[in-house]
């Protein structure tokens, strides 16, 4: 039987197929802009709702506390589009970390940084916008749980390892926790605080204090509200109590600003909270990895580690531990 004929006649029955149109070198950039410009447009819309009234804006922050690092245009955009998003990469970054995007899985806008050669040769630094996607959309090893951190143990973290002295003072004024001083380059705080409390107070002295560039300009009131919403990512980050915050008086400085200032406020807020985030991480790094003296004679007092004493059993308590001189 000879097919050709009835390809022929299928092929006569077909439509036509239409080809892409290809786009010049200026339509496609002219394409991209409009894409920009819609994108920002979008932004200027979604960073206006998060001052709309204090719930709106403790719901962003509260996104930006759940959510791994990211620039505040992505933030607003995952907390817009995914607001149960943790770990957001592209899908190259996620494969250089061993994980693959789970196939049909929808990415999310984001501005994507990257760096460019210039005409004249020069590098620069830029963005386009692209995709990411959530650790929930990849294949591989889960994640570890992050632990859970005592509020005393995080304050004890802001001594081990804060850039700025921290400094145990009976002298500050009726009323004030803690107070960074730029001249003295130290944070006072007040003793016999709930360790709650008394994070709480260096947390938001620790944003300040991230705001100082030391030049003599520096004005602790003009980052008091950022520093206040650092604070707010910081202790929901580590779970703590934060039901005592009230947001109205930052909306309602924030309100009437134009969409790329209230943007430059959540960015130095977010900037604020991260570093106070590094540096009780290191802190509890620190503290984990140090073993004084001390530490390790009790240890050897107990009869060694749990792993140690199960592969001693049958001696007595009085047989493992130290001679006395």
């Amino acid at each position: 039987m000879d097919l050709t004929k009835l390809m022929n006649k299928n092929n006569q029955r077909a439509e036509p197929v239409q080809e892409q149109p290809k786009l010049s070198k200026e339509e496609y950039a002219a394409m991209k802009k409009a894409e920009r410009e819609e994108l920002w447009a979008r932004l200027d819309t979604l960073t206006t709702d998060v001052f709309k009234d204090a719930k709106s804006l403790c719901s962003f922050l509260d996104f930006a506390a759940q959510c791994s690092p990211e620039r505040i245009e992505n933030l607003l955009l995952f907390h817009a589009d995914a607001p149960d998003v943790t770990w957001l990469k592209t899908f190259d970054e996620w494969k250089e970390a061993g994980r693959s995007v789970r196939s049909g899985a929808v990415g999310y806008t984001a501005l994507i940084g990257q760096d460019y050669e210039r005409e004249d040769g020069t590098m620069a630094s830029g963005y386009y916008v692209g995709k990411k996607f959530d650790v929930s959309q990849t294949r591989g090893r889960q994640p570890d749980q992050a632990p859970v951190y005592a509020a005393d143990e995080l304050v004890t973290a802001f001594f081990e390892s804060s850039p700025v002295r921290i400094i145990v003072s009976e002298e500050l004024p009726e009323g004030v926790q803690a107070q960074y001083v730029a001249k003295n380059r130290a944070i006072f705080v007040r003793n016999n605080m709930s360790a709650e409390t008394t994070f709480l107070a260096i947390a938001r002295e620790q944003a300040a204090a991230s705001f100082d560039i030391h030049d003599g300009q520096y004005s602790r009131n003009a980052y008091t509200p950022q520093s206040y919403c650092a604070t707010y990512v910081a202790a929901k980050k580590y779970g703590l109590n934060v039901s005592s915050f009230s947001f109205e008086r930052v909306c309602q400085l924030c309100s009437g600003l134009e969409p790329q200032v209230q943007r430059r406020f959540l960015s130095d807020a977010k900037q604020a909270a991260y570093t106070v985030e590094r540096i009780v991480r290191r802190g509890l790094r620190e503290m984990e990895l140090s073993v004084t003296p001390e530490a390790a004679y009790s240890v050897e007092q107990a009869g060694g580690t749990p792993e140690q004493r199960k592969e001693k059993t049958g001696k007595s308590k009085k047989q493992v531990q130290p001679e006395r001189e």
